[in-house]
């Protein structure tokens, strides 16, 4: 049986690693940031987190937050804005010393849901 991308990427403790970082970066980004001033950042890197670990495949983890349009239609965020996210996760799967093949696989899932976050 093949592994699940979610196992290969080392479990919820890896995830939530990710996602800390991940807003990290995003927080300190001038592009980004504006979206995030009057987010509760607790309850958005929960989400995060129970969101990609479902994404990648975690059979113990239903996301049961709003669904991604809703969450994202009034952001106003562009294409240029979302690849600066898959930029800064791209950056942080690299220091943690992931596979090629796995950003790969996990930039794409990402990218996959772009149709859902970008309105512009």
């Amino acid at each position: 049986m093949d592994q699940s991308m979610f196992e290969q990427f080392g479990g919820d403790g890896q995830i939530s690693d990710l996602i800390d970082q991940f807003y990290y970066k995003v927080l300190f980004d001038q592009s980004l940031r504006s979206m995030f001033l009057k987010a509760d950042m607790t309850r958005v890197r929960l989400q995060q987190k129970t969101f990609f670990a479902q994404m990648f495949g975690c059979i113990h983890t239903k996301y049961s937050g709003k669904d991604l349009v809703e969450v994202h239609k009034n952001l106003n965020i562009s294409d240029q804005q979302f690849d600066r996210f898959l930029h800064h996760l791209k950056s942080i799967l690299s220091d943690m010393n992931k596979s090629e093949e796995l950003i790969d696989q996990i930039l794409k899932k990402v990218d996959s849901h772009r149709h859902l976050i970008v309105f512009k």
